[in-house]
């Protein structure tokens, strides 16, 4: 029997990663987006291509096709498709969620009243910690009553996480550029029924929340500090800025001291964190990505929030007397980066401007005074230098 999977986000990330996966699964795809301008494209094409690099498949060119497309308003025909689905996938970033969550309340009455019993997992596939359970909790404040006791017995919320790299389409939104590599895990333990048998880059795990700060501190870790190094150096793209010894010094060496907080939390052994961080390294040097700095940079308040890649691995490595020297210096890098097309970063350099850096330091990274993150923090940001 084939699978069918609603994908909310027709972007490049939903389009070529996870939504092409379900697709080489053979699943039965029905995309949902809000951009009006993408579905007339999706619908009138039939099709778009996804160019794969790096790895065995470079070069490698996939035809997507026999897929449907539904504009994000059209929530009633949105949730007749959710009610034979077998997943519904989200690919919105996170203030998209809520909207999400309307259309998925809808669905879940939808459900009920169609006599639905099988189980369907909703998963938000955001870069974030707990994406599925933020979901969960903006549909289930949308229902009461038979819809919210259904939706707690048949609606699964399990948290995931996501890698893969996916610049954004340009300038043609039909082709997609995309590496080869993938890892997609899901909380097995939240995960209701049975999963899609044919979807194996799914993988349900019982370690998620090591998997995903594995990724998270050393994989989004070294990213952005790849990102804010190349950035102060002048750097257009991902792969010139791994090229250049500077960036390179300055990531090799967070890298190490990320992964030895990953391997103290969570027990996982020296060549698996080294093999990660090698990955990490090649992955970054696939010059025909082209991914754009300003696309790894953006949204530096969210970024360096406690919960985020830096501080988070910062404080822990304080917590375990780890060294944390590089980590401190890509904070640093962060706090100082700003451009004119990123709204985070100019209210990041007006509150700089005027509450000083201990203050920010308190506000946006959530550091206790008597941290000695504050004075590490604080040294670094008066010796910067590139």
């Amino acid at each position: 029997m084939r699978h069918k999977v609603v994908l909310f986000g027709a972007g490049a990330t939903g389009r070529g990663h996870v939504g092409l996966l379900a697709w080489q699964a053979g699943c039965e795809m029905v995309f949902v987006d809000k951009k009006p301008e993408l579905v007339k494209a999706l619908q009138a094409a039939g099709r778009y291509v996804v160019k794969i690099y790096g790895g065995e498949a470079d070069g490698r060119e996939i035809a997507v096709s026999g897929y449907r497309v539904c504009h994000s308003l059209a929530r009633e025909a949105i949730a007749r498709e959710i009610i034979d689905a077998d997943l519904v996938l989200t690919a919105v970033f996170d203030p998209n969620l809520a909207d999400v969550a309307e259309t998925l309340a809808l669905a879940a009455s939808a459900c009920r009243q169609a006599g639905r019993s099988k189980p369907l997992n909703c998963i938000a596939c955001e870069n974030m910690m707990d994406s599925s359970s933020r979901l969960g909790r903006h549909v289930r404040s949308r229902l009461a009553g038979e819809d919210l006791a259904y939706c707690e017995r048949v609606f699964g919320f399990p948290d995931c996480m996501i890698s893969r790299v996916v610049p954004r389409p340009e300038p043609d939104p039909l082709i997609i550029l995309t590496e080869d590599y993938n890892e997609w895990t899901v909380r097995a333990e939240a995960f209701k029924g049975s999963k899609p048998s044919a979807l194996t880059a799914m993988e349900l795990v019982d370690n998620q929340t090591a998997r995903l700060e594995r990724k998270l501190m050393i994989h989004n870790g070294g990213h952005a500090v790849c990102g804010y190094l190349g950035f102060h150096r002048g750097h257009e793209f991902i792969h010139e800025a791994v090229a250049d010894p500077v960036v390179g010094r300055g990531v090799l060496g967070v890298l190490d001291e990320l992964g030895e907080v990953v391997k103290r939390r969570h027990g996982f052994s020296d060549e698996s964190i080294d093999a990660y961080k090698r990955d990490l390294g090649r992955r970054g040097a696939i010059a025909e990505l082209r991914d754009r700095i300003l696309r790894v940079v953006r949204h530096p308040i969210r970024k360096l929030s406690d919960r985020e890649r830096l501080v988070a691995p910062a404080k822990l490595a304080v917590e375990y007397g780890l060294p944390r020297q590089w980590i401190v210096n890509g904070i640093v890098a962060a706090l100082k980066y700003h451009h004119s097309d990123d709204p985070q970063s100019l209210q990041l350099q007006e509150q700089l401007r005027q509450d000083g850096l201990r203050a920010t330091l308190r506000q946006v990274c959530s550091i206790e005074t008597d941290s000695p993150l504050m004075e590490e923090i604080g040294q670094a940001w008066a010796q910067w230098a590139l």
